[in-house]
């Protein structure tokens, strides 16, 4: 996310971003009446998050990376399961496949947060700050295969999260079409049906 560079103001944004990001979901959770997992699900990794603001603590950022890959994981998996046994192809359908496919995005941009954490500015080549801005935009660079070269990730961990990352990133959405057009197919409208 070039845009939003490192002072208070684009911090703000991209914290704004990752809100509303996690938040996309909320409807598919609320369907299922469990308001309490949500209120935990969704409030823990953004006091995490935004609690950032005010301690610079290791633990503290990688327990809010954490926390909010497992609240991706989790929205996604509902999210999937929902798109995926409806019977009718909607735009809903189709904006659930979009949103996992962003989540899924953001869940390898945490995991790289989580390896610069740990192993340092070595294990990445053109970073040296690690925000997660940063992380975010190589993500979504390689999630889409185009790959700029600016970013490259250099530690073992890192090389093997960016492969897994671009393989997913061309699998996904040719399985999720595929899906969508064969649940089209078996369940076509009732227009089409013969009588």
């Amino acid at each position: 996310m070039p845009l939003l560079n490192q002072d208070l103001i684009g911090r703000v944004l991209f914290y704004i971003y990752y809100f509303l990001l996690l938040s996309s979901g909320i409807p598919y959770l609320i369907a299922h009446k469990r308001s309490f997992i949500l209120i935990l699900l969704l409030i823990s990794p953004l006091i995490l998050l935004f609690s950032e603001f005010f301690s610079h603590s290791v633990i503290l950022m990688i327990c809010a990376d954490l926390s909010m890959a497992y609240y991706c994981v989790c929205l996604g998996a509902i999210i999937l399961i929902r798109t995926f046994t409806q019977k009718n192809i909607t735009i809903y359908r189709v904006q659930g496949g979009l949103i996992v496919y962003m989540l899924i995005s953001f869940l390898f941009a945490l995991l790289y947060h989580m390896v610069f954490i740990i192993y340092g500015s070595a294990s990445f080549n053109g970073l040296t700050i690690g925000m997660r801005t940063d992380f975010m935009y190589f993500s979504l660079s390689t999630l889409t295969t185009a790959g700029y070269g600016d970013i490259t990730p250099v530690n073992s961990l890192a090389r093997s999260l960016a492969n897994l990352e671009s393989l997913t990133g061309q699998l996904f959405p040719s399985i999720l079409i595929a899906r969508l057009v064969s649940l089209q197919f078996l369940n076509p409208p009732a227009s089409q049906e013969p009588h």
